[in-house]
């Protein structure tokens, strides 16, 4: 029979591939008998090369034009096919279809046409692709289904060695030089619509399987492609897309080929397999891909009639079962042996970009192990407390569900985003999570040094500048303050801060590393709030550096904008935005930073300064004090400047950029009150800030000393030996049990009030505090306010609205208490339901609700006779926490609880929602490439600055 060939070609572009494709078919061995062109590009350029090889057939097409529906526009453009019934035989028509990226061999056609002349089964031949790029590698050659209908190629980027050359009956075949009997393209009902970009010349090649007909592969018959299927659609596709095209062809043919009672069990398992297969992903740190997969599930769901026409096609066709296709699928130990290979071959390309790093053990080790020996004898007065006390200090919780209670907004505030970090952080030690705080005071020297070390491990490739760092930022002033005068928030902050460094060097090349960084940037910023302008201006310097990576690293600040977003929106509608900058936990006022201090580091100059005076003469001016500390900090300047100096100079431009955004935003925080506690300004803490201006300048020095080589060993011991003994006078008062944190109760109220609140929790006590210039006063709720319920929203609010008068109320109730005034009080005392008062030991903490009476200075022990000579007062006694009396009143009804709003939980549920699905990309799930040991003297090349490998890309 004869054989009638018509080349069908799609054209949606000029340019070369197009011109390598008309050459190609005017120089075929075996020339096609009809040529008919679809011309879908639109311009006049294109349109003349086509007309220049004189098509018997021009077909013009919109530009949108799928490549499926570009054959069915040409072959609808074609005479009827040639009926006879002569004996001998008649013509058989062939179609040859070709895009416009597709350079046939110059054998292609005929070696196609002898495959199939000697195969009259064979209804499908399809062709071996190349890649034109590297002509010898193959692109794709043969088709086949998983056994979950997930389409794969059966050779793909292999170099063409013949090792496939004996394959021919696939399941199908690419659509690039595919060559269709006419009579069963028109019996098929040609390509789907509904899969307009991948996967539908496999879906052709199984409806001719279904209908008895063979596909084959020839593997000598080439053609070079330059691009994919779904490049042809859309040059340079992204990933991400591909694989959403992918995704929702695989539903689709899931649909169509699903038995009829299983289609409506598909189609309703469509969102939640996409629920779980979006888990997966985020596993799998292919995050990209999750709302592409609920757009495939949903554009297939909601697909119309595709569905059911696709059925229908296939139902006109079949003549066989789908148990003839089941051997030509992929058997799943052949799927995950080529899915191992690829998990090696990325694993072995993170090796081969793995920079060189130092090893943590033994100088690394040494150093942590040091100074988690150095924290358990400094804080030796403190283990064996349930609770700390003093400065932002104070009872974390009672138990586990106050703590994570804690969360939730209250009727008259929304909760802090630090309270995040503290339910977290109490959770280590749910069966007492006060007990928490104690340890991480207890581990902080260690923690501040292991950080230090892993965030110079991404700068110097040795292991002594490492150790040198680590012990500098250990020692940190901002750290040891904050140890000293129990900073509760800024030491997490400063705990925090390095490891971000770590997780930021690799967020541009890592998903895992990107979504780290993401929870370390919430729990720096929700610690310190101040800090974030500092974040905000080196994030957006590193987009800048990394612009390819922009979309990723935008995801960094998803997690903290769920945690703030409510307390923002709060924040606006009251118009009080400056208040999100207030500092977290109970408000604790600073000492007041001199410009001596900024420069040096310290945020209270005067824990250091008084030590260092007293070793010095009697007659010393006070300007030698300032100079021996600025002696004892040069060291660290001089390295720090000197690593411009080297060869790896660029390497220390980063950290000193955020050395000086540290010690900018520390002068423009100092001295700035945005809280109002005890009716003083609180300022706010400028510790945070000098740790960031510290640690750029440790990593700084580390890369001077990596630079310098052996020959830094004394500096880098100089380096140290003048941060410990800088730091040894506030050291110093943990030792002596003179600074301001030390032992506490895991309660805020006396044991016979906690007692009183377990039946009934809207009891109040008045806690009435003398402070300078007056006295404080405060309602606590049930068992006492923890750590954990302190709202900053209410420490900011202004001088006006309910929260005024509720504290005027408040300061009226506590100066007719403490001074006898004749007043009848019971009224005031009914309505606030207060069963207990108590007189607080003068205290550094101050309280967020606390208006006092400022019109004297009362003594304690004239507020103690007023209350004792209260006829509604009786006397119980003195307690841990203060002197407590008993209020005797008529009414014992229980107030009534402001309810939480109703959009309380469902907040939580989201913010808890995002921060789960972030913690779900952090998690590693694969092998991590292994790095290059770094040995002194061995390696000359310089470090790449926060470079780090592409370990899950």
């Amino acid at each position: 029979m004869q054989a009638r060939v018509t080349a069908v070609l799609v054209a949606r572009r000029g340019g070369e591939a197009l011109h390598q494709t008309l050459e190609a078919l005017a120089e075929q061995s075996r020339r096609p008998d009809r040529f008919v062109v679809v011309d879908a590009a639109g311009d006049a350029a294109t349109t003349a090369a086509l007309m220049d090889l004189a098509p018997t057939h021009a077909v013009t097409a919109p530009r949108s034009t799928t490549f499926g529906d570009g054959v069915a526009r040409a072959v609808a453009a074609l005479p009827d096919p040639e009926e006879t019934s002569s004996p001998y035989g008649g013509v058989e028509e062939w179609l040859w279809l070709l895009r416009n990226d597709t350079t046939p061999d110059a054998r292609a056609l005929e070696r196609l046409l002898g495959a199939v002349e000697i195969a009259p089964s064979v209804a499908i031949a399809g062709a071996k692709q190349m890649d034109a790029a590297h002509p010898t590698v193959i692109a794709e050659y043969g088709e086949t289904l998983t056994r979950t209908g997930a389409s794969i190629a059966i050779a793909e980027r292999e170099l063409d060695q013949a090792q496939h050359d004996r394959l021919q009956d696939v399941l199908a075949m690419g659509e690039a030089g595919l060559l269709v009997r006419r009579s069963v393209w028109e019996a098929l009902g040609g390509m789907d619509p509904a899969l307009p970009t991948v996967d539908a010349a496999l879906d052709l090649c199984v409806r001719a399987r279904l209908a008895g007909h063979r596909v084959v592969g020839v593997p000598l018959a080439r053609v070079f492609v330059h691009g994919s299927a779904a490049e042809f659609q859309r040059p340079g596709v992204p990933a991400r897309t591909v694989a959403r095209w992918r995704r929702a062809a695989q539903l689709h043919r899931r649909l169509a080929y699903a038995p009829a009672p299983l289609v409506p069990l598909h189609w309703l398992g469509l969102v939640p397999l996409a629920v779980l297969r979006s888990l997966g992903h985020l596993l799998g740190k292919r995050p990209t891909r999750v709302l592409g997969e609920f757009g495939a599930a949903f554009a297939v769901a909601f697909s119309g009639t595709a569905v059911p026409a696709a059925r229908r096609r296939i139902a006109r066709s079949r003549t066989v079962g789908w148990a003839a296709i089941d051997a030509l699928r992929m058997p799943p130990d052949e799927v995950r042996r080529r899915r191992a290979i690829t998990r090696d071959a990325a694993l072995g390309a993170g090796e081969a970009h793995a920079r060189p790093r130092p090893d943590f053990f033994p100088g690394g080790g040494l150093v942590v192990a040091g100074f988690a020996l150095a924290g358990g004898l400094l804080m030796s007065s403190l283990l064996t407390a349930p609770a700390l006390a003093g400065g932002a200090l104070g009872p974390l919780a009672p138990d586990a569900p106050t703590l994570w209670a804690g969360t939730l907004a209250t009727a008259g505030a929304p909760s802090d985003p630090f309270a995040f970090v503290l339910a977290a952080l109490g959770s280590l030690t749910f069966w007492q999570p006060s007990l928490a705080l104690v340890a991480l005071w207890v581990a902080a020297p260690a923690l501040a040094a292991l950080g230090a070390w892993w965030a110079a491990a991404n700068l110097v490739e040795r292991r002594g500048p490492a150790a040198a760092v680590a012990s500098v930022y250990a020692l940190a002033p901002a750290v040891v303050v904050s140890l000293v005068d129990g900073r509760l928030p800024a030491l997490v902050a400063l705990l925090a801060l390095p490891w971000l460094v770590v997780a930021a060097a690799r967020a541009p090349r890592s998903w895992s590393a990107t979504a780290v960084a993401g929870l370390l940037a919430a729990v720096t910023i929700a610690s310190a709030p101040s800090l974030g302008l500092a974040l905000v201006v080196v994030w957006v310097a590193w987009m800048a550096g990394n612009p390819r990576r922009i979309v990723r690293l935008l995801t960094l600040v998803v997690p903290t904008a769920a945690l703030f977003a409510p307390l923002a929106i709060a924040h606006v509608l009251r118009g009080t935005p400056l208040g999100l900058l207030a500092d977290p936990g109970l408000p604790a006022q600073p000492a007041e930073v001199a410009p001596t201090g900024l420069l040096l580091g310290w945020p209270d100059l005067s824990i250091v300064l008084g030590p260092i005076a007293e070793l010095l003469p009697d007659d010393a001016p006070p300007l030698v004090v300032a100079v021996v500390l600025a002696a004892l900090a040069a060291p660290l300047a001089v390295l720090a400047l000197l690593a411009l100096a080297q060869r790896s100079g660029h390497r220390a431009i980063i950290p000193l950029v955020a050395a000086a955004a540290g010690l900018v935003l520390a002068v423009l925080v100092s001295g700035v009150a945005v809280v109002t506690a005890e009716g003083a300004a609180v300022r706010l803490d400028a510790a945070p800030a000098l740790g960031l201006y510290w640690l750029g300048l440790a990593l700084a020095a580390g890369v001077a000393l990596d630079g310098l080589r052996r020959a830094g060993a004394v500096p880098a011991l100089v380096l140290v030996l003048a941060s410990a003994l800088a730091a040894s006078p506030a050291l110093a008062m943990l030792v002596l049990g003179t600074s301001v944190v030390g032992p506490g109760v895991d309660r805020t109220l006396p044991a016979i009030v906690a007692a009183d609140a377990v039946a009934d929790e809207s009891i109040a006590t008045l806690v009435l505090t003398p402070v300078d210039g007056g006295l404080a006063a405060r309602l606590e709720r049930g068992a006492g306010d923890p750590l954990i319920g302190y709202r900053t929203f209410s420490a900011t609010a202004g001088p006006e609205g309910a929260a005024a008068e509720r504290s005027q109320r408040l300061a009226e109730l506590a100066a007719n208490l403490a001074v006898r005034s004749g007043r009848e009080l019971a009224p005031l005392l009914e309505a606030e339901d207060v069963r207990f008062v108590l007189l607080a030991e003068r205290s550094r903490t101050t309280g967020a609700d606390a208006p006092r009476d400022s019109s004297a200075s009362l003594a304690p022990a004239s507020i103690s006779a007023a209350l004792d000579a209260d006829v509604l007062l009786v006397a119980v006694g003195d307690t841990d926490a203060g002197r407590l009396w008993r209020v005797v009143a008529d009414d014992e009804a229980p107030a009534a609880i402001a309810a939480r709003p109703a959009t309380a939980t469902p907040i939580l549920a989201g913010q808890l929602g995002i921060l789960a699905l972030t913690l779900l990309l952090a998690v590693p799930t694969g092998p991590r490439p292994r790095r290059v040991r770094a040995e002194d003297g061995t390696i000359d090349d310089p470090a790449t600055t926060f470079a780090p490998e592409d370990d899950d890309d």
